[in-house]
């Protein structure tokens, strides 16, 4: 039986994924930017476990939303504490946390035939 994705959510998903992939990149990125430590290469791993998820935000299935809004929350507590603006990486990351909820809780798929998934 085929499933009928709704073309928003599809694109939202996308959406979701490219963040997703820039915020992997740029955790990466940022073993070049400073100076090397135990901070920067927890960050560097964290990158690639991004980069990953990305990978499995191609598909249709909610795990890996709710793994990659698990892992966004690990950039939370910088932002909440209001010490500093915050790294693009940070921003992204909230911003690809209330984007992998929001696509969390909505419908699922649903069959040709009407049934849900």
């Amino acid at each position: 039986m085929a499933l009928v994705i709704p073309p928003l959510k599809t694109s939202l998903r996308q959406l979701t994924m490219l963040l997703t992939l820039s915020m992997g990149i740029l955790l990466i990125a940022g073993l070049w930017q400073s100076d090397l430590s135990a901070s920067e290469l927890i960050d560097a791993g964290r990158g690639t476990l991004f980069l990953l998820l990305a990978l499995g935000l191609m598909g249709t299935r909610r795990l890996s939303l709710i793994i990659t809004g698990l892992l966004c929350c690990t950039a939370l507590p910088p932002l909440v504490s209001g010490d500093s603006p915050g790294q693009p990486s940070e921003w992204l990351a909230l911003l690809t946390l209330l984007l992998c909820v929001g696509l969390s809780l909505a419908p699922a798929a649903q069959r040709v035939d009407g049934e849900p998934r």
